[in-house]
């Protein structure tokens, strides 16, 4: 069965280039008077947006642009979803959740030279599925044994069946704590070199998911990996048991480690010998009939052989049973808990009152709540019910019901457990921002301070979504410039100094932390951005908002510049050197600071590694290469980033900030534009600097 899951992407407009531009003549004029110029858009499906960029013609200058006419594999169709921008001629792609596959072909017209002119076809969309009809693997079962799994090489590689939008990454559906497989993004499935578990023999069945840039499905049961052994571990949850003289006897099920496949459990031998203990061969519980004729301080040591279709062990002493006079039966009036109160995410446990009257009991879960399957355990021997860390049981009351049992009688209770809103959960800090932007929660802040008493004058205080009365306790860090900020510790006020540098910027982390020290201490930790743009020569570059976040697995587009004192047609605008990131959220090793060749273990130094890997030239970390357009005209795909020529907006390609381990960054970009004014796009590198942009690199957005 498969199962689909469909995301709002926002399309990469590098992504979408089919490397060529359809052109077209005007159908009423000859050849050469105007001709209309569009890229032709493919990897584009279901749920994803687009926009054109204006075109680029020969000839007169074109306005009053309209759509003519649409086609779907060369049949006329009425089609909402497409539309274009009167003035510019920009095409955009919106509200595809339901178009039907195929290409699109669209006819447009303008006027231009004093007269009207329609291009037939000049716009082509090819609209793929989602998503891969289906997959296959290389090899459908893979055995590894067990003593080999060190040196094992295995090697499965997934193929997609069926056109689609492009894969934007394969993910493994795996247990958690069995993630023992990994794949590689070109979709190789190999063992998970990070995984620091220890692997349990047995079969595995592993499942894919695929994301594109329209969408998501999961394959189920793609491999089956089998991890074969002789047996290898055997254990009673006690290997000491106590039977009542005369009456009979039945052992807990013992745990057992190795391959399942043809498992036979035997009794080698019984010391003192006794014909009297047998063993289920199947389960391996251990039993003594009544009338054993056993006598009060018998004592029997119970070696074991267990047989599977991979070899044959022995355990010897694996349990000893003791013949005792009485067994106690179980009061169940002595068994209890006492009501336990926990808290949202916040790990708790419950042991049975003191008093319990029976010997030789057993703990077990009864049939729980679906809330609360699979978060809730028992230890059989000691009866302690507990939650991790981190579960996600809603806030609610609930019963755990729970059994002990011995040879004689067995009770039932219940656990009332009441789980509690976390007093100190928060999840926002917001500054605001001074563009004038709205929503103020998807463009907080940010502040524009183009001079050095702009910096001195900002004063900031913050808006959370704590609860009513919980006292926060604020902290910063200094990530760049901003050297002398500081803040409040009980009310947050900001006060953002020192570093200024005429067109660079500043950013501090701000985190706020309730609850410190308490079971349910919560802490959020936010950046705080500033731009020093300013006009220089004539020139003013402002991006608003001024820092781009983006979900690095999906990519996107920044908002495009107000550019003022420039001829739009002769203004140039590349990324070019002093490449600096800031880690918020990823792994420490994502490092903060600049790139160069000598800072090897850091986020950037591996992005510019794998993007030379890409087009198969040698790294060079001082380039601006990986995030220049002007570098990579014919690879623009292979890009981390880069600024679009036409517009001046950023683009970040989907995926590409993620490192060798899928991990994603999370993390602030802050890096120098060159520009030239003179449409010479050849002398860029040696332009007029500014820093204009944060990218901002968050996950979760």
């Amino acid at each position: 069965m498969k199962s689909i899951f469909r995301n709002t992407c926002f399309a990469v407009l590098s992504l979408l280039l089919a490397g060529g531009f359809a052109a077209c003549s005007d159908d009423d004029t000859q050849d050469g008077e105007l001709q209309l110029y569009y890229p032709t858009v493919v990897n584009i499906g279901p749920s994803m947006s687009y926009v054109s960029g204006m075109p680029t013609y020969k000839g007169p200058a074109p306005s009053e642009f309209s759509i003519a006419g649409i086609t779907l594999d060369d049949m006329g169709v009425a089609c909402d979803s497409f539309s274009i921008n009167a003035d510019t001629g920009i095409i955009s792609i919106s509200d595809t959740d339901d178009l039907h596959t195929g290409v699109y072909k669209l006819s447009v017209s303008c006027r231009a030279g004093g007269g009207f002119h329609t291009f037939r076809d000049v716009f082509v969309v090819s609209m793929s599925a989602a998503t891969p009809e289906s997959v296959e693997v290389s090899a459908s079962e893979v055995e590894i044994p067990y003593d080999q799994i060190g040196d094992a090489d295995i090697k499965v590689q997934v193929t997609p069946v069926g056109e689609s939008v492009s894969i934007q990454e394969y993910k493994l559906v795996q247990a958690e704590g069995k993630e023992y497989f990994s794949i590689s993004r070109s979709g190789v499935i190999t063992l998970n070199p990070s995984f620091t578990g220890e692997i349990e023999p047995g079969t595995y069945s592993v499942s894919l998911r695929i994301d594109t840039y329209a969408g998501s499905m999961i394959y189920d049961d793609i491999l089956t990996v089998h991890f074969t052994s002789a047996p290898l571990e055997v254990r009673y949850p006690s290997t000491e048991g106590r039977m009542e003289v005369n009456m009979a006897f039945t052992s807990a099920v013992p745990a057992y480690k190795g391959s399942p496949e043809g498992l036979v459990w035997a009794i080698k031998n019984v010391t003192p010998a006794t014909s009297h203990i047998v063993i289920d061969p199947a389960t391996g519980v251990l039993s003594v009939e009544a009338g054993n004729g056993f006598t009060v301080g018998d004592s029997f040591v119970v070696d074991l052989s267990l047989t599977n279709d991979y070899g044959t062990a022995d355990f010897d002493g694996a349990y000893t049973l003791t013949v005792i006079a009485f067994i106690t039966p179980i009061d169940p009036d002595t068994f209890g808990y006492g009501a336990v109160e926990a808290i949202e995410g916040v790990g708790f446990s419950a042991s049975p009152q003191a008093g319990l009257v029976g010997d030789e009991v057993t703990f077990s879960l009864g049939e729980l709540d679906e809330a609360l399957a699979g978060q809730i355990v028992i230890d059989e021997t000691t009866g302690v019910v507990s939650a991790a860390k981190g579960h996600t049981i809603p806030i609610g009351t609930y019963s755990i019901p729970v059994k002990v049992a011995n040879i004689k009688s067995e009770a039932e209770t219940t656990i009332a457990l009441t789980v509690k809103e976390n007093p100190y959960l928060f999840t926002k800090i917001h500054y605001g921002n001074n563009l004038g932007l709205e929503p103020s929660e998807n463009y907080a802040n940010q502040f524009l301070a183009p001079t050095s008493a702009d910096l001195q004058a900002l004063t900031l205080m913050p808006t959370t979504d704590a609860k009513p009365g919980t006292t926060l306790t604020w902290s910063v860090t200094k990530k760049h410039k901003l050297s002398d900020t500081t803040i409040d510790p009980v009310t947050g006020e900001l006060s953002l100094r020192g570093g200024y540098t005429a067109n660079n910027g500043g950013m501090v982390l701000v985190t706020a932390t309730a609850g410190e020290g308490e079971p349910g201490e919560t802490s959020v930790t936010v950046p705080v951005f500033v731009s020093h743009m300013v006009e220089t020569n004539g020139v003013n570059i402002l991006y608003k908002p001024f820092v781009f976040q983006v979900n690095p697995r999906k990519g996107g587009m920044s908002a495009v510049p107000e550019v003022t004192g420039v001829t739009p047609s002769l203004f140039c605008l590349d990324y070019r050197r002093t490449f600096t990131y800031y880690n918020i959220g990823g792994p420490a090793w994502h490092g903060n600071g600049a790139l160069s060749k000598d800072t090897t273990t850091i986020l950037l130094y591996q992005l510019w590694t794998n993007y030379y890997a890409s087009i198969n030239k040698a790294a060079a970390y001082g380039s601006k290469d990986p995030i220049s357009y002007y570098s990579n005209t014919s690879t623009i795909n292979q890009a981390l980033l880069y600024v679009e020529p036409t517009t001046k907006a950023v683009m970040v390609n989907a995926n590409k900030w993620v490192d060798n381990d899928n991990v994603a960054a999370n993390g602030a970009f802050f890096t120098q534009m060159t520009y030239v004014t003179d449409g010479n796009s050849g002398g860029i590198n040696s332009g007029k600097q500014a820093f204009p942009l944060w990218v901002w690199f968050d996950e979760n957005f």
